[in-house]
């Protein structure tokens, strides 16, 4: 098939027109990239692979724009870009690709993301293991940023925080003490700390009140 001329569709994107009647629709950049010109013939066999090679570019271009909003995960971006209705096997490449290139990285997503938790809302251990769980992010990785984060290994200290703003907040309500202790225990499980650590606030913040 023969290009007989191409036209500006929008800023970014052009329509190459064919003597077959056919149409193909690039972005600027792809046009460029290969050196299309009027009564260019064009095969079969590439017609397709410049398809290919413009889903994946508007595949990439959604990739960054999703990280430039936010940090993502591996997994997070990959459903979303799923849901999207791209191509699986492209998705695949294009993650892969920006993980060498070093703009997706799990491990960094998963030590800010747990940073700003357990500075911001005071999440145990537990909150923290999950909520990654639940991006995609490998156990060994959940494991070291844990690590990092709770090198006593003791969340105590959150715990205490967390603790006292909650009674506070029931102390305002006027609940009966014993009400009191159900509501920190479930609140304080809740946001991912164990029975031990659980049962030292509350009998800490109890008896000081």
């Amino acid at each position: 098939m023969r290009i007989v001329r191409v036209e500006k569709k929008d800023e970014k994107n052009v329509v190459i027109f064919f003597d077959n009647e056919e149409k193909l629709f690039l972005s600027y950049e792809i046009f460029l990239k290969n050196g299309l010109k009027k009564n260019d013939e064009i095969s079969e066999s590439r017609f397709s692979l410049l398809i290919e090679e413009n889903q994946k570019f508007h595949l990439k271009q959604k990739a960054f724009r999703l990280l430039g909003r936010r940090h993502h995960s591996s997994f997070e971006l990959k459903v979303k870009l799923k849901q999207k209705g791209y191509d699986e096997n492209f998705i695949n490449e294009i993650i892969n690709d920006l993980k060498s290139n070093g703009y997706l990285n799990d491990y960094e997503f998963a030590l800010v993301y747990a940073e700003e938790n357990i500075k911001n809302k005071y999440w145990g251990k537990k909150k923290v293991e999950a909520e990654l769980f639940k991006r995609g992010i490998e156990r060994n990785i959940i494991a070291q940023v844990v690590k990092e984060n709770f090198p006593s290994n003791d969340d105590l200290s959150n715990a205490v925080e967390l603790g006292k703003k909650k009674l506070n907040s029931l102390l305002t309500r006027k609940i009966e003490k014993e009400k009191i202790r159900t509501k920190l225990y479930s609140f304080l499980l809740s946001k991912g700390y164990d029975y031990e650590i659980c049962k030292k606030v509350i009998e800490a913040l109890i008896s000081e009140e």
